[in-house]
Parts: C-alpha cells; structure tokens; sequence
C-alpha cells in the first residue's frame, strides 16, 4: 500500500511539473490589435503584429517551426503583445502596414510606431535576433 502511495505522489508531481511546463512554452497572442495595443501600452511592451493567410504554407512554417520554439515564445511573451492578423480577414491592416506578402512580421513600439520588420520566412535563431536588436 505504501509502493502505490508513493507512486501516485510521483506521479502527480511529474504531471504537475509537466502541465506547467507546457503552460510556460505556450504563446500568448490575440487577433484583437485594440486590445493589444492596450495591453502594449499599459505594460510598456511592444507590439508584434504577424500577418498571415489562409493557405500559406510559408505562414504554417512560421507557427510550427519558430512560433513553437521556447526561446521565441519566451522572447514575445515576456517583451511584447503578439498579434496573428489574417489578411483575408483584416486586408485593410495589411494595407496599413505594407504586409504586401505573408508571414510579414511587423514589429511596433507601444506608441504604434514601426521599429522592426521581418519579411517571409525565416528560422528560429534569425527570429530571434531581429527581436533581440530592437
């Protein structure tokens, strides 16, 4: 009786460490850009808007391969608000800020100004660094 306590008390820590972990390596964003830039400003954050579409297989890598990776997401979510703006959804942003093709990643200061761009795809430690230089 004691062997199945003990086990069911390991267990129920390997799943709590577990749980949290996946907690922590999830991205937060929004498809809201007024509540973002809410948020932005009142947490003194930048904005990063990522422009993609429906069917863009260059956009799909950009979820799966960077969007995914730990340092990224820690990167966005402890500096910035993350917006997914669908330009079939939303063509009028994408005018707006010069999304001309997609994944476009526009980043802005809190005051909605445009510091940095990241135009198609790149990979995770080129991502980053562009985050990282702003």
């Amino acid at each position: 009786m004691k062997k199945i306590i003990i086990i069911l008390v390991v267990l129920a820590i390997l799943t709590i460490g577990l749980s949290a972990n996946f907690a922590a390596n999830t991205l937060n964003n929004t498809t809201d850009l007024n509540a973002a830039i809410c948020d932005a400003q009142s947490q003194n954050k930048s904005i990063v808007m990522i422009f993609d579409q429906d069917n863009c297989v260059y956009c799909d890598m950009l979820k799966k391969d960077v969007l995914s990776n730990a340092q990224v997401i820690d990167e966005l979510n402890n500096k910035s608000v993350v917006v997914i703006v669908n330009i079939n959804e939303h063509p009028e942003l994408a005018t707006k800020y010069k999304a001309y093709g997609t994944p476009t990643t526009v980043i802005l200061d809190s005051n909605q100004h445009e510091i940095g761009r990241i135009e198609g795809y790149v990979e995770a430690n080129e991502f980053m660094k562009t985050l990282q230089g702003i």
